[in-house]
């Protein structure tokens, strides 16, 4: 994620905020990365620090998108920008971050699913280890029903 490198003199106000858009958008996608290793350690205290900094980043994108919004003063994006190449490498950079950070949110949350369902999978398993089978009568009379660990299929 490229953008022009601009001084605070040189910016506009669109491109001010459109710059905040994008700075806070790269933060984010870091904030994604250690999110997903996290996961991948399993470190559940590094996974919440992290998760409440994407909050604290949320909301910094929220306040930048209503500065960006209340700029426009209800004018496209588009239209405002066509004059100015740098707002519009910046809105480039900025589509390119959001694409970007969807695909590795998608990827956390398919890799959360994984381990929701295999800790799922691994209570089911240890309950039926622990828990007593129930009696199950035969023609000989009263029989215990036997599960091997390796051969049941529902292990």
């Amino acid at each position: 994620m490229t953008a022009p490198a601009l001084t605070h003199v040189d910016r506009s106000p669109i491109e001010a905020a459109l710059a905040d858009v994008h700075a806070t958008l790269a933060d984010l996608l870091v904030a994604a990365d250690e999110q997903y290793a996290a996961l991948v350690d399993r470190d559940r205290e590094r996974l919440e620090s992290v998760t409440r900094q994407q909050e604290r980043l949320s909301a910094r994108l929220a306040n930048a998108e209503a500065r960006r919004m209340a700029l426009l003063g209800g004018k496209p994006l588009n239209e405002a920008i066509k004059s100015q190449p740098r707002a519009q490498a910046l809105t480039a950079s900025i589509a390119s971050a959001v694409a970007l950070l969807k695909e590795k949110q998608s990827q956390t949350a398919s890799l959360l699913q994984r381990s929701i369902e295999l800790t799922d999978q691994t209570i089911k398993f240890l309950h039926r280890l622990v828990t007593p089978q129930p009696a199950v009568y035969g023609t000989r009379g009263m029989a215990v029903a036997c599960q091997s660990v390796l051969v049941d299929s529902r292990a």
